[in-house]
């Protein structure tokens, strides 16, 4: 059987994009899900040039209220928006965020906060800034944990998370 270079190319097409696409793709499925983390990282003495104002807006919403240098440096850091949902909002969840830093090597660091009463759904908040990016330096790999008495019922991790 004889296929020519037509065939061929359409069939390692069809089959490249059928593997990616499922590759790539993470359904939250469950009583409680994390649906996104947005991870963003305000880099000490790099202002953003451009002209999207979505993106100027970003940059400017962390530094809104700092009114001196100092204010400002305190505030260069990461800062991780983890939104999840919950079809069980009468108990109570917390959301765990562990994380690795530069200059701590394979240290796991954790920051808890408590949701007592968690609607469907929900953006939960964390910062790593001011002494602790500055000592322990940039967030290399990080993993968000929604836990239910005690136990894990969701995660997400980034790509580097071992």
């Amino acid at each position: 059987m004889k296929l020519n270079v037509p065939t061929v190319a359409l069939f390692f097409g069809i089959l490249a994009s059928a593997i990616l696409s499922t590759s790539c793709s993470t359904v939250p499925s469950g009583p409680v899900a994390i649906t996104k983390v947005n991870p963003y990282h305000l880099k000490r003495g790099e202002r953003v040039k451009t002209e999207d104002p979505m993106i100027k807006f970003e940059q400017l919403r962390h530094f809104h209220g700092a009114v001196d240098g100092k204010a400002m440096s305190e505030r260069w850091g990461h800062y991780f928006s983890i939104n999840w949902k919950t079809d069980q909002k009468q108990s109570p969840h917390t959301v765990r965020l562990e994380y690795r830093q530069a200059e701590t090597g394979p240290i796991v660091h954790l920051q808890d906060q408590q949701v007592t009463s968690p609607k469907s759904k929900n953006v939960t908040k964390f910062e790593v800034v001011d002494d602790e990016y500055a000592s322990k330096g940039v967030v290399t790999q990080w993993k968000a944990t929604i836990l239910r008495d005690g136990a894990a019922v969701a995660e997400y991790k980034s790509f580097l998370w071992k």
